[in-house]
């Protein structure tokens, strides 16, 4: 990802703007987007997992590959919370 960028920054800021016309630009801005859903849907579960600024940073930049391990976190906290639900209503049947 991090050469990606660098090629979209050549590619903005180079000598030859012209002739590599908008395409970089458009794939910078989709490449953009999907990155800033994917910090959206970070956002969705901060109360669970809490990220930092350097998360969101790290989404931002290389996208599903830092989401990875979000998700990890994210599934870890949900089979627990499944194990906890369900020791609760094994509890509450016996008497």
């Amino acid at each position: 990802m991090l050469l990606f960028w660098a090629g979209i920054i050549y590619a903005l800021i180079g000598p030859d703007f012209q002739e590599v016309g908008s395409m970089p630009l458009i794939l910078g801005i989709v490449v953009l987007v999907m990155h800033g859903l994917q910090m959206l849907m970070l956002k969705q579960v901060s109360k669970f997992l809490h990220p930092t600024a350097k998360d969101y940073l790290a989404v931002l930049v290389f996208g599903s590959f830092a989401m990875n391990h979000h998700r990890a976190r994210l599934k870890a906290i949900s089979e627990e919370n499944k194990q906890k639900n369900a020791e609760n209503r094994q509890k509450k049947q016996k008497p």
